[in-house]
């Protein structure tokens, strides 16, 4: 469920940005909390495979979902203050980058834990792994085409927003096969 409402937040987002220049408030954060509990829902269903890859997914899953935890009483005490801006680095910013890059990251360690386990049924096997390899490049993109037109940045929100609703998809299909 997390992974499908973070999704459809990113993509709300991107689409209402693009289509009206105005950025709704809260959605972009809203997935960005969400996915990492995603994940640990994915690691739920790999912990015991062979390898590294799923231990490491799911170190990294937890410490993106402890950093996105922490930051609600850094904001709630902080304020608006402690919100970076631009290049700036706040007391928030260690937060945020643990939060980012853990749950990338760990969609690339638990893709392959779930690639190796076939953990989500197909044509999903793949989509966790593919998504922590698109992500950067997706983002790259999307500053190249904010040169073009600063709303192009969201064209990739929108992709990634869809892949996180896929994923929500396939990890709703794979727990109903695990309970059942």
């Amino acid at each position: 469920m997390a992974a499908a409402v973070g999704g459809a937040a990113w993509t709300v987002k991107a689409a209402v940005t693009l289509a009206t220049g105005d950025e709704p408030s809260a959605m972009f954060a809203i997935g960005f909390a969400l996915f990492p509990f995603a994940l640990l829902g994915l690691w739920s269903l790999v912990h015991g495979a062979q390898g590294r890859a799923s231990a490491v997914g799911g170190v990294l899953a937890g410490a993106a979902a402890v950093s996105v935890v922490l930051a609600a009483p850094v904001r709630a005490l902080g304020g608006a203050g402690v919100e970076p801006t631009g290049d700036e680095v706040t007391v928030l910013t260690p937060f945020i980058a643990i939060g980012g890059f853990g749950a990338f990251a760990a969609l690339l360690a638990l893709g392959i834990a779930a690639r190796r386990t076939r953990a989500l049924a197909a044509p999903y096997t793949s989509l966790p792994w593919a998504m922590g390899l698109g992500a950067i490049p997706l983002l790259i993109i999307g500053g190249a085409l904010e040169a073009v037109n600063e709303r192009l940045l969201e064209v990739p929100i929108v992709l990634l927003g869809l892949c996180w609703i896929a994923l929500g998809v396939a990890l709703w299909g794979a727990a109903d096969q695990h309970t059942a």
